[in-house]
């Protein structure tokens, strides 16, 4: 049986670990990037720096060229950058176009890539799953004016990409971490229920819900407020 490979972008502690944990433990082959290059031993470690989103084709190709075409690919990298309360504006312009890199265009470049792999072979689904938030629901936060541009821009690309593939039986989800009650958990995001989910919908053969908010013990929950 051949194994399944998962490239995960944005492999640091609590959620990357335990995906790639999760991932691993079953079976899969695992890949991961981050600016360090670190990691387990066992996995395919790449070095790149998100801030350039030219730096995505290369990983991609490397992961290629090692393991093969990935089935899951998992973006939970991010820029998450604290600003004055009550001066959004006040970052200098090459700030903001790092955080954007890394929070957009870079997630922009992985689609594409992993797309652009996917059409390549014949073998199906294929998964792509991005670390959100309710940031793109809750309204501005002007203390993370870049954090929350991203989960926005990245719940759209998540939206746009499963409407453009769906078909074609590649899956993409915008996962986000709820309390009970349907409010943010902050920084209280657990790892190891992600990792849970998103083995869960990368097994799962058809696409679910793209914007896929979930209760830890729960599991997916649509809440009104989000509507």
């Amino acid at each position: 049986m051949v194994s399944k490979i998962a490239l995960v972008l944005g492999a640091g502690p609590n959620i990357g670990h335990e995906v790639t944990k999760k991932f691993a433990a079953n079976g899969y082959k695992i890949a991961t990037v981050n600016r360090s290059g670190g990691g387990p031993s066992q996995y395919f470690k790449i070095k790149a720096d998100l801030k350039d989103p030219q730096a995505v084709p290369g990983a991609f190709e490397q992961v290629r060229n090692a393991l093969g075409e990935p089935d899951v690919v998992i973006y939970n990298a991010t820029a998450r950058r604290f600003l004055p309360d009550g001066d959004a504006f006040s970052l200098a312009i090459s700030e903001f176009e790092e955080d954007l890199a890394i929070n957009v265009s870079s997630l922009y470049a992985t689609i594409h890539e992993a797309v652009k792999g996917w059409k390549s072979t014949s073998v199906s689904p294929k998964t792509f799953i991005f670390t959100g938030n309710a940031l793109n629901v809750s309204g501005a936060l002007p203390t993370l004016l870049t954090y929350g541009l991203g989960k926005t821009a990245g719940a759209h690309l998540i939206d746009a990409a499963a409407k453009s593939y769906g078909s074609d039986g590649y899956k993409f989800y915008y996962v986000d971490e709820r309390t009970p009650d349907g409010g943010p958990v902050k920084n209280d995001r657990d790892g190891n229920a992600h990792a849970e989910i998103y083995f869960q919908l990368a097994e799962e053969p058809e696409q679910g819900p793209w914007d896929y908010t979930f209760v830890k013990s729960k599991g997916f929950s649509k809440f009104e407020s989000d509507d």
